[in-house]
């Protein structure tokens, strides 16, 4: 054996103190059976029931080399723990650690680890007897873990059982969550499955349905073979629009999305269909509200090509009886308006069809208005005089302004663009009685 430096000496001096201080019987330079390896200090306890060598490594050598002397010791049942001052290459090959002196105190700094918020961290120092003393007891193991912070760099690292424990308990219940989560899937997918073959047989009974009411509904023999031809393209135009608006419908409840409030701005009944229709490649354009014309009844329509109306909604029965209306499907956004328009609605023009096509949507009704203060309250203006009436435009800073819409005079105020009725009715200023040609829009109160 050759000359042992100073700090190799005193390394395994405070080895062989420390061992003794944390309980064990230590013993320096003990050989191995038949002098394969020799331990700079080999620890057991008193009954001889195990043996750990404790090494101080100074001098320069392999992974390769430490850990064949590792395996040669292990053979002969003598596990080994590896000691050195600076780290090392060889430094978490083998079950090791890195030491130092703090306050003339010898600690282990490097090579322990704690579990922590679901990895492994590095732990703080901890003084060589206390060290040696849990691994003696079997409470610091050595461990390679998986899951570790990015600061812990060497393989094999020493941890306390009890942290290996609740590392197994965490890992249990994150594999638990990860198969609750995959079931909730495949439950979901399923569902999923069966609600898309649920629709598409419920879209092909509407198909069926639409096909059988267009074969008993199809032109009347009077007609001739141009009249034929157009109500064919009507019917066929009309059938589109129910099938689209109908389906639409049905999935947006079964993806559970809220249908809209009518009178919501942007997302009324109209507005809703006509981007539905969009949505399929048809053209729809919303007109507006109602434009006061008898061909629609009251009611909201629906434009195709060539500005065709293709649907009207919610049209009143006392109006009905055009060719137009009879020849658009009819959407009702509840079943009470369908029923009262087919009970009192008067028979469609026998050259156009043998009965209305309707609709209904069943949209959420209006949520209730809250109730305004007497003091808020705005009473329908006086249409000006003949001695007060501009011919011009209104040129007023702050215009008080009323329409005519088909129902009554209403109060409207200013806004930035243009809505669907101010498109189609023309705006007058209760002051000076001029026209108002910019943007209004209607007061929530009476929308």
């Amino acid at each position: 054996m050759g000359e042992e430096s100073p700090d190799h000496l005193y390394l395994k001096w405070c080895l062989l103190t420390a061992a003794r201080e944390a309980g064990a019987v230590a013993e320096a330079e003990v050989p191995g059976p038949g002098g394969v390896w020799r331990a700079d200090v080999l620890a057991s306890d008193a009954g001889g029931r195990w043996r750990i060598a404790l090494e101080a490594q100074l001098a320069a050598i392999t992974a390769d080399d430490i850990r064949g002397r590792s395996e040669r010791m292990l053979e002969d049942g003598v596990p080994s723990v590896w000691f050195c001052y600076r780290r090392a290459p060889w430094l978490g090959v083998v079950p090791s650690v890195r030491v130092g002196e703090v306050h003339d105190v010898v600690m282990v700094v490097e090579g322990l680890a704690r579990f922590t918020a679901g990895e492994w961290v590095k732990a703080g120092p901890m003084t060589l007897a206390e060290f040696l003393r849990r691994v003696f007891i079997g409470q610091m193991v050595s461990y390679s873990p998986e899951r570790r912070a990015a600061g812990l760099a060497l393989d094999v690292l020493w941890v306390d059982s009890r942290c290996m424990r609740a590392a197994a308990d965490y890992q249990e219940s994150e594999e638990s969550a990860r198969a609750r989560e995959e079931a909730e899937q495949r439950r979901a997918q399923e569902a999923a499955q069966v609600a898309d073959a649920r629709r598409w047989q419920e879209d092909a009974l509407l198909g069926a349905r639409l096909d059988e009411e267009e074969q008993v509904a199809g032109p009347s023999w009077r007609l001739s073979d141009a009249e034929e031809r157009r109500l064919r393209l009507q019917q066929i135009t009309r059938r589109m629009v129910r099938r689209v608006l109908a389906v639409v419908e049905r999935k947006r409840r079964a993806a559970g999305v809220a249908l809209p409030r009518l009178g919501e701005a942007g997302e009324d009944t109209a507005g809703w269909a006509m981007d539905a229709l969009q949505q399929k490649g048809f053209r729809a354009d919303h007109v507006g509200r109602s434009i006061g014309d008898a061909r629609y009844a009251g009611g909201v329509p629906l434009m195709g090509e060539s500005a065709y109306p293709v649907a009207v909604i919610d049209p009143d029965p006392a109006q009905a009886g055009s060719r137009v209306l009879a020849a658009s499907v009819l959407v009702f956004t509840n079943w009470e308006r369908r029923t009262r328009f087919l009970a009192q609605a008067p028979p469609p023009p026998w050259d156009v069809s043998d009965r209305y096509v309707t609709l209904t949507l069943d949209f959420n009704p209006p949520a209730p208005a809250a109730p305004v203060p007497s003091l808020l309250k705005v009473s329908i203006p006086q249409q000006p005089t003949a001695s007060t009436r501009r011919t011009g435009p209104c040129a007023c800073d702050a215009p008080t302004l009323h329409v005519v819409f088909p129902d009554g005079v209403e109060v409207v105020v200013p806004c930035a663009e243009n809505t669907p009725a101010s498109a189609f009715l023309t705006a007058r200023c209760q002051d000076c009685g001029g026209l108002y040609e910019r943007p209004w829009r209607r007061t929530p109160a009476s929308v």
